[in-house]
């Protein structure tokens, strides 16, 4: 996923105007803009509101031709050319939450640095003149589809991050796993630690390691899969994909914790929803994606 070379431009916004005869700019000006003074007449010419067959005008003495087409418009701000696979669904002073698609990591590693959700907006961030960074709050891995949120400031992520328990309220996810589960709904509590040398998360003894604890509900099956609604909590590092594995039902598509298949052609695994408490203005925001097409074309009309 690669950004563009330039900055995308809006279509400008205003009014055009047929010359009908040869004349100058201040002319033709004063004709159509009558009580308006010559300064102000100036301040669009230096701010570029002014072109004339597509090229800026920036003096009255310029000559017009008749035939010609003279735009008078507010100048359009260029705008940054964010990847395919991301998308800000909310800002303001303090967060940016986004939505990113499978493939593309939250944050670099050593092998890609430059194309994550990370590396996009802090380039964003410069781009808007706000700072030189943006922080990162929490991870869902490169092969998860979904909503991020961003800090704006170190202060308002160790914020969040320090009341994340208190101040998250709810976190769903959708995915698909292989099989049919004996039950409808269920809890999933164990403890899970990760193996430094595999880099995988694996089931442990009791006070090892982390508690993680996912709720589940079936939302619909087909042969050979179900679809669910996953909701944390607790938020350990593949905390859902080692959580089915170990009730036998892997997440389709996920090879590394034990899928045998990939419907989907990818990691079927999407961060859906997310509920939490504004950690400046302490308002409650819930943000919700759409489910992935590739998911719901699935089980359409099925189940």
């Amino acid at each position: 996923m690669k950004m563009n070379d330039k900055p995308r431009r809006e279509e400008p916004k205003g009014t055009s105007y047929s010359v009908k005869r040869n004349q100058t700019v201040e002319e033709f000006l004063a004709h159509i803009m009558q009580g308006k003074s010559r300064t102000s007449i100036k301040q669009l010419l230096q701010k570029g509101a002014i072109s004339a067959n597509g090229r800026t005008i920036s003096r009255l003495d310029e000559e017009l031709t008749a035939g010609e087409t003279l735009f008078i418009g507010k100048k359009p701000e260029p705008k940054f050319p964010m990847p395919k696979g991301l998308r800000i669904i909310w800002e303001d002073k303090w967060l940016i939450v986004v939505k990113k698609e499978t493939g593309l990591l939250t944050v670099g590693n050593d092998e890609d640095r430059k194309h994550s959700a990370q590396a996009y907006l802090n380039a964003y961030m410069q781009f808007k003149g706000e700072g030189e960074c943006i922080f990162i709050v929490h991870r869902i891995d490169r092969d998860t589809s979904g909503i991020l949120i961003f800090a704006k400031s170190e202060e308002v992520q160790y914020r969040l991050r320090t009341t994340w328990n208190e101040s998250v309220r709810s976190r769903r996810y959708i995915a698909i796993v292989e099989g049919h589960l004996d039950n409808q709904e269920g809890t999933i509590d164990t403890w899970i630690d990760e193996n430094k040398f595999t880099m995988t998360m694996h089931i442990c003894a009791e006070g090892k390691g982390k508690r993680a604890i996912t709720h589940y509900k079936v939302l619909k099956t087909i042969e050979g899969y179900s679809m669910l609604a996953l909701e944390l909590e607790t938020g350990r590092k593949n905390q859902i994909r080692i959580h089915m594995s170990h009730i036998g039902h892997p997440v389709a598509g996920d090879g590394k914790y034990g899928a045998q298949t990939s419907p989907c052609g990818r990691l079927c695994l999407h961060a859906q929803q997310i509920e939490f408490v504004h950690p400046m203005t302490r308002e409650v925001m819930e943000f919700t994606s759409e489910i992935p097409s590739e998911f719901t074309k699935l089980f359409k009309g099925k189940g």
